[in-house]
């Protein structure tokens, strides 16, 4: 893991840090631009053979769309671990109805009355990646939040297994948070089915949830035909550390990011050059101890960790705080002694952890936001995940007799300086009535 002073970080490098998510998808525009083309030219028989193509499909009997059967299947497979999902459930579930967006209305003046009407979206798209043995907690972190929102039809996309069954626990998960369909294909092909429609899956209003980078790049090559919530990228964590941290906490941190894999950036943002010098120790004892010399695992850990593992090295926290709001990152951990104090400066961030007691991986599974965030420097201008992103807020206006008459002449002037004759009319119209 290398370690840098911020100083010596060259104004490249720095352009490149701050870049890193439009880096990553400038070389699969064309490719996923073919690929979201024959989806919605082709329907179903272009996502089939995508699905055996790109998703790896091996079974010569297998259907788009998971069936009674195979929910079945997946529940006996799941086991135990369905009890588990349904607790975490129950916390996510919380979190969302607390925070969920509510109707409102205010007195603007006297005789009117102006306010915003909460709907939900009739129908969504989610994605869930397969990973290496699932992702169940990204589709409670997404189902969870649309339901909890009102939506009436939540549909899902994941890739399946080279059987063409959808891994068990996302199967498992999606019915068990509300899900009405699941759909078994993956990659930019799933994002083009769920924002174009075809013979089977229906088209939706919404398509929502992280993935790699064809997934990234598909959700904003559709973003125009169809809303999308943002691009959610590859993981990365930025760990803010003084002094007081604990080195080996602040190393499984940000190794637990790499588990995401080669694409994922985990950067330590320090005061306390001796605590960097000891977590690229630990970062260092933590890959060998866990796993072997020659796994896959280790050599993948160890790659990610050469492309995006660093630790900078900051004159003060107030510097630390410039370099996290330059970076704009997924997840931020402010591991110091007052993180109270310092959480009110981050400007830019997917989401941030406060304390020794916060890792990441609590807001993963059960913390209760979504751990759908904007990655790759998005954070800049995107929010994570919510019931927000389910609903539409529609503005209403009642206007009696007497709010008519205290801002009517108001309007008219204004029609009047932009030079629009009838719409003065309209209102002068209801004036003359209302001197009556």
């Amino acid at each position: 893991m290398r370690i840098v002073a911020y100083e010596e970080l060259s104004s490249e490098d720095l352009a490149r840090l701050s870049e890193r998510g439009k880096l990553q998808l400038g070389g699969v525009m064309d490719d996923v631009a073919k690929i979201v083309r024959r989806v919605k030219e082709g329907g179903d028989e272009a996502l089939r053979r995508l699905v055996v193509e790109l998703d790896g499909v091996k079974a010569e009997d297998w259907s788009l769309e998971a069936t009674r059967e195979e929910v079945e299947e997946a529940y006996g497979e799941a086991g135990e671990a369905v009890d588990t999902l349904r607790e975490v459930i129950k916390y996510v579930r919380r979190y969302h109805e607390a925070t969920r967006p509510m109707s409102s209305s205010v007195e603007v003046a006297e005789g009117l009355i102006a306010g915003s009407l909460v709907k939900p979206l009739t129908r969504v798209g989610v994605y869930v990646p397969r990973g290496r043995r699932g992702y169940p907690s990204t589709a409670i972190m997404t189902v969870v939040p649309a339901k909890v929102a009102g939506v009436e039809e939540v549909v899902v996309c994941t890739p399946p297994l080279c059987n063409g069954k959808a891994p068990a626990l996302n199967l498992v998960a999606a019915v068990e948070s509300g899900a009405n369909r699941v759909f078994k294909a993956g990659g930019a092909h799933a994002v083009a089915a769920l924002a174009y429609g075809t013979e089977s899956v229906p088209r939706v209003e919404k398509v929502v949830g992280p993935g790699g980078v064809y997934v990234t790049a598909a959700k904003l090559a559709v973003s125009l035909d169809v809303a999308i919530d943002m691009p959610a990228g590859p993981s990365e964590v930025v760990v803010v550390a003084d002094g007081s941290a604990e080195p080996s906490l602040v190393a499984l941190d940000l190794l637990a990011q790499t588990e995401h894999g080669p694409t994922s950036h985990a950067i330590l943002v320090t005061c306390s050059r001796r605590l960097a010098k000891e977590v690229a120790q630990e970062v260092e004892r933590l890959v060998k101890e866990v796993y072997a010399e020659a796994s896959a695992e280790r050599r993948a850990l160890e790659e990610t960790l050469n492309k995006g593992g660093l630790a900078i090295v900051v004159d003060n926290l107030r510097e630390a705080v410039k370099v996290v709001n330059e970076l704009a990152p997924e997840h931020v951990e402010l591991m110091v002694k007052d993180p109270l104090g310092l959480v009110g400066a981050i400007r830019k961030a997917g989401a941030i952890f406060l304390g020794s007691h916060a890792p990441t991986a609590l807001g993963d599974y059960v913390a209760g936001p979504s751990h759908v965030l904007p990655a790759g420097g998005y954070a800049r201008s995107y929010s994570g995940l919510s019931t927000k992103d389910f609903v539409r807020e529609v503005s209403f206006i009642n206007c009696r007799e007497e709010g008519l008459k205290r801002l009517g002449p108001l309007a008219v002037r204004m029609a009047e300086l932009e030079g629009f004759k009838l719409h003065a009319l309209s209102v002068k119209a209801r004036l003359k009535g209302a001197a009556k």
